[in-house]
């Protein structure tokens, strides 16, 4: 990114940036829980993500095709004819060769649950748009051939570097079959037309004979094309969703012990057919699935559409990436509240937590991204929050149109409240790896404060990966944050949000009262452990009301170890990489400063 693009771009931006870099990474399948509240602007940052992500696609794309030649194939044209060669008789197969491809393409699917709240399942219209917008992109007769002739055939892996093998029948291929059917029917009715007076002197048994024989076949050959057409025509015509829907419009189906099986055996299915059009396509797909307006529906009904998510949409070979764009607080409740939850999910956030792989908690807006905001309210435009144009094109734009002045608030925002220039000498990666390295170092002591829980490992490898690429945006100086203490504070706020949030909010208030009382403010160089013991009895004493936070939290004595001795955070530390710290969900706090304000 040049300077200039820099001194244009927003926090907001860089979120959008980092997330979407990291999404290009991650093993799917994968949800992501996407936490602002409402009017947040979290509908332009994954407008953001959209975009970063088709730039980064496009930058792969040409890479692979400098480095091995080989350019992806479309499905029209000529494309579109080859596919369909493909799928009737060849079976895919994936190779190692496959595996390793670093290209990929994007497929963004939004879900906008608000739409199907009147329905009685909302779930269902999560699958049913998930299925409908792949049939869109794709076309409904690709997906009507996978579904008639491979509908239990599953694409495996394979040692070989053939991507594509024959189908076969007997040993024989079907290609094979299929062209002797046609030259052997072609001769007969050829023999016929010329030689049939030749053959009548031949003698009529004979003739007959030959004739039955060639009409059998032409009429085995036409019977089994009719019926693989009959197959693929039902398939073309009722789709998918248009099955599911069948199924769930049934009145006895919610006591259907194998329904829910059935959905999943569908979505199967379509996975089946992704990895039928990554393999012909030459590259990597993935389905980013937005939902959206989830907080805005009954208790029961987000209860059922996380469960699908759950259950639908996470196989290990589903090429899935559920954006869970809602307001945690919110979800939180409703979890809580829901009839069919009861005696399960008694803490809603324990509950979202065995749900979601990477937590993406957006900060409040900066001064920057306020005013921007602003000022494109007062354009009268779609705030989609888009990176500003260059100085260059500004100047450009202004001296093709002297008419159009430079807008008010522009000018009202401060040098030094603009974003610094990132420092193109930073290298991301080269810091991620370093924090990697961090937490496989058994001298070290990092290790001993994760749990022995695979997702939360795989959430501390990722939250580490966007945070310090956001930092990196940003140009914070690594000077003072080693790569460990960042994975240190990430093991923080991922093992302890609670007191995390507790400490945020003690501090706070004490700078909210340091006008009143210079006595009680709190220096920047202060630990946050000392803030903590100092609060402690505070806590107590609201203990009986943040229980189900408290309930997140892991053991108090390790944290006392951790704040105490090993790694001696201060409130500088805190506010520096506050801002970037994406797992601490924000509701917790809010939560924790409503319960003080109504004890004062």
């Amino acid at each position: 990114m040049s300077k200039d693009e820099c001194k244009g771009s927003t926090l907001y931006g860089s979120y959008a940036r980092c997330l979407a870099k990291t999404l290009c990474y991650v093993s799917t399948p994968m949800t992501v829980g996407l936490y602002a509240p409402w009017g947040s602007g979290i509908n332009c940052l994954l407008q953001n993500v959209e975009k970063h992500i088709k730039v980064e696609e496009r930058q792969r794309e040409k890479k692979v095709a400098e480095k091995s030649q080989e350019k992806p194939r479309l499905a029209t044209g000529l494309g579109f004819i080859l596919l369909l060669w493909h799928f009737i008789f060849l079976k895919p197969q994936i190779t190692e060769r496959h595996e390793k491809r670093k290209n990929f393409r994007s497929i963004f699917i939004q879900f906008s649950a608000w739409e199907f709240s009147g329905s009685e399942k909302l779930w269902a219209g999560l699958i049913t748009t998930l299925c409908d917008d792949i049939k869109n992109q794709f076309g409904c007769i690709p997906t009507g051939i996978v579904r008639a002739l491979a509908h239990q055939d599953t694409v495996q892996k394979t040692t070989s570097n053939h991507e594509w093998v024959s189908k076969t029948i007997l040993r024989i291929p079907v290609w094979l079959i299929f062209i002797c059917l046609i030259l052997l029917a072609c001769t007969l009715a050829f023999i016929i037309s010329v030689y049939g007076f030749t053959l009548d002197e031949m003698g009529k048994g004979y003739a007959m004979a030959v004739e039955g024989v060639g009409f059998g076949l032409i009429g085995i050959s036409a019977l089994m094309t009719m019926k693989n057409t009959m197959m693929v025509g039902k398939n073309m015509f009722v789709s998918q969703k248009d099955k599911m829907e069948t199924l769930m419009n049934k009145s006895d189906f919610s006591s259907q012990l194998g329904f829910m099986n059935d959905v999943k055996q569908e979505v199967k299915v379509l996975i089946n057919f992704i990895r039928y059009m990554e393999i012909f396509e030459r590259r990597k797909i993935r389905i980013v699935l937005k939902i959206m307006s989830l907080d805005r529906c009954t208790p029961d009904k987000i209860v059922g559409a996380l469960d699908a998510m759950n259950i639908l949409l996470s196989d290990p070979e589903a090429p899935f990436i559920s954006v869970l764009a809602v307001d945690p607080s919110i979800i939180v409740a409703c979890v809580e509240q829901a009839s069919s939850l009861k005696g399960i999910a008694g803490n809603g956030y324990e509950f979202l937590n065995r749900i979601v792989s990477l937590p993406f908690s957006v900060p409040k807006m900066d001064t920057h991204t306020k005013l921007k905001y602003l000022q494109q309210v007062l354009d009268g435009k779609d705030a989609l929050l888009e990176e500003n144009p260059p100085p260059s094109q500004q100047v450009k734009r202004f001296q093709e149109d002297p008419s159009e002045s430079i807008p008010l608030i522009s000018i009202s925002i401060a040098s030094n409240q603009l974003p610094k220039p990132r420092n193109g000498n930073l290298n991301a990666g080269r810091y991620i790896k370093q924090a990697f390295q961090c937490l496989m170092d058994l001298d070290g002591h990092l290790h001993e404060y994760i749990e022995e829980n695979f997702l939360e490992m795989k959430r501390i490898v990722n939250i580490t990966s966007v945070m310090i690429r956001l930092m990196v945006e940003r140009n914070v100086p690594f000077s003072s944050f080693t790569p460990l203490k960042i994975v240190a504070w990430v093991i923080l706020a991922n093992s302890w949000p609670c007191r995390l949030s507790w400490i945020w909010q003690c501090w706070e208030d004490a700078e909210q009262l340091r006008e009143l009382d210079e006595e009680k403010a709190i220096d920047d160089k202060m630990l946050l452990w000392a803030i903590y013991e100092n609060a402690l009895e505070k806590l107590k004493s609201i203990g009986p009301n943040i229980q189900k936070l408290l309930a997140l939290d892991g053991d108090p004595e390790i944290f006392q170890k951790f704040l105490s001795i090993s790694y001696k955070f201060t409130v500088e530390d805190a506010k520096t990489l506050l801002p970037f710290t994406i797992n601490l969900d924000q509701s917790l706090k809010r939560k924790i400063e409503l319960i003080l304000a109504s004890n004062l």
